[in-house]
């Protein structure tokens, strides 16, 4: 599963980043690390981008890059 088909509210593990390059660094220095938690807060009104918490931090995220982004789910 990747990160842009959590839905509201959910919560998940990062297993794996698949970007590259400037993309992955970017990522890493919001905190997308493996074995995090990551919960999906909010959408924009136009469905893009994305508001998820990390480590108490807000971070938007746009569904292409969410996509790079393996996870699995917490179930509750």
């Amino acid at each position: 599963m990747n990160l842009s088909e959590l839905k509201p509210n959910q919560r998940a593990i990062i297993l794996n980043i698949g970007a590259k390059g400037e993309l992955e660094k970017r990522l890493v220095d919001m905190g997308v690390v493996s074995g995090e938690i990551i919960t999906r807060e909010k959408v924009a009104p136009l469905g893009d981008p994305t508001c998820y918490t990390i480590k108490a931090t807000h971070i938007a995220l746009r569904k292409e890059d969410a996509k790079n982004i393996d996870i699995e789910l917490i179930k509750e």
